[in-house]
């Protein structure tokens, strides 16, 4: 079981890695493509277009958790597929069409990987859930490093897409290897048919009629309504402290736009740490959500008011990112795992990934917004809008844990 427990994070790890990498290359693609800067948004578009279509079917598919591997690195296929087309584009409309690909491979994965942890214990689920984080860490110094040696956007991609379907390939050979054993089979078979009966044993000890059940749909409802804005926002929340440290240090410090490597990886390894910490923290889900809030409350106001004294450097940035970074880390991970024993495994399903395309959807909304804080001469108040999107995204998860169940 450790075997396929690494293979499931190898498919997390491969599935993070084109993260960051409209932020990384794009200053290239408009220098060399003569394309304009805002631009950047229909292109960000184009992913959450294609990462929503991909979540919701998705959703549609009911496999065992073998197949729902394979269906993964099936999606981060697809990613590697939309980075080396990004690598050959040569107009402007080639970079939509592969970036809509890329969307499709996002939401495919990382629907289908949620759907694989749904079912496992807190401490596991957000381990496995760090090798997103970790990934996108990877991802990022690879393509920025491929960038600095090779000064083109265009190898920097293809050497990322060469990683990626090497370390997918690896992923599927393990899983194949162990598949073929007839006790790993039988050990997940046992572990879905005890899930099954034992959530249909809780169910039983209810005794639940059909007002009951009824009652605990619209409860459900309400709560995935709740948890989907709650992705939206902690997606866009996570773009946000990524990128908009960065439109600070630009506009108001005269930074180089060549740093941006370095906020994506403080951010993304700050993802990473979070999951890991809180998961070996062992603590119980509303107190990491609480702890989550508090954190992060208090990271933005301090980095708020240090911003505001002229007392912060550009390395004092990289660490609060990656500070926000592991607050954020756990709060998805978390939200998935949220879960009622009175729905079945198919509903749960397809509610679940909408949870993905709300979040993947958010980055739509990423350059928009932060033209508008470049636009209002904003930046250097990006905290205060970083615990303005805390604040709404905390009050849908106290909501959430009132309409759902732990």
């Amino acid at each position: 079981m450790v075997l396929y427990s690494l293979t499931l994070y190898l498919a997390f790890l491969t599935a993070g890695f084109p993260a960051g990498i409209m932020s990384l290359i794009w200053t290239e693609i408009s220098e060399k493509m003569t394309v304009e800067v805002p631009y950047i948004s229909l292109m960000r578009t184009m992913i959450a277009a294609g990462a929503v279509l991909a979540c919701i079917l998705c959703g549609r598919l009911h496999q065992s958790r073998g197949k729902l591997l394979d269906m993964c690195l099936a999606g981060v296929s697809l990613e590697t597929l939309g980075v080396i087309g990004l690598s050959m584009s040569r107009l402007f409309w080639h970079l939509l069409i592969w970036t809509f690909v890329l969307g499709l491979g996002f939401g495919m994965s990382l629907t289908l990987l949620c759907v694989a942890i749904f079912r496992m214990g807190e401490r596991a689920a957000l381990f496995q859930f760090s090798g997103a984080g970790a990934g996108a860490f990877l991802g990022s110094w690879i393509l920025s490093s491929s960038l600095t040696v090779s000064g083109s956007w265009r190898t920097g991609c293809q050497v990322l897409g060469i990683i990626q379907i090497f370390f997918a390939a690896l992923a599927f050979l393990i899983r194949r290897v162990l598949m073929r054993k007839p006790e790993l089979r039988r050990k997940l078979e046992e572990r879905s048919r005890k899930e099954d009966l034992d959530r249909e044993r809780q169910k039983m000890d209810r005794r639940p009629d059909a007002a009951v059940l009824r009652t605990a749909e619209k409860r459900y409802m309400k709560r995935i309504g709740l948890s989907c804005i709650a992705s939206f926002l902690l997606f866009l929340l996570i773009s946000g402290i990524i990128l908009w440290p960065q439109s600070y240090r630009v506009v108001d410090t005269g930074a180089s736009a060549g740093t941006t490597p370095y906020g994506i990886l403080t951010g993304t390894i700050g993802l990473a740490a979070g999951c890991i910490f809180f998961g070996t923290a062992g603590l119980r889900r509303k107190h990491v959500f609480g702890l989550s809030a508090v954190s992060m409350g208090v990271f933005l106001l301090l980095e708020a008011y240090l911003l505001q004294r002229e007392a912060l450097s550009g390395y004092g940035i990289l660490i609060f990112q990656v500070l926000e970074g592991a607050a954020a880390g756990p709060i998805f991970p978390e939200l998935v795992l949220l879960d009622d024993i009175m729905l079945d495994r198919e509903a749960e399903t397809s509610l679940i990934s909408l949870m993905p395309a709300f979040g993947l959807g958010a980055f739509a909304m990423v350059t928009p917004l932060t033209q508008a804080l470049v636009g209002a001469g904003q930046t250097g108040r990006f905290p205060l809008w970083l615990l303005l999107i805390t604040a709404a995204l905390e009050g849908c998860i106290f909501f959430s844990l009132r309409e759902g169940k732990e």
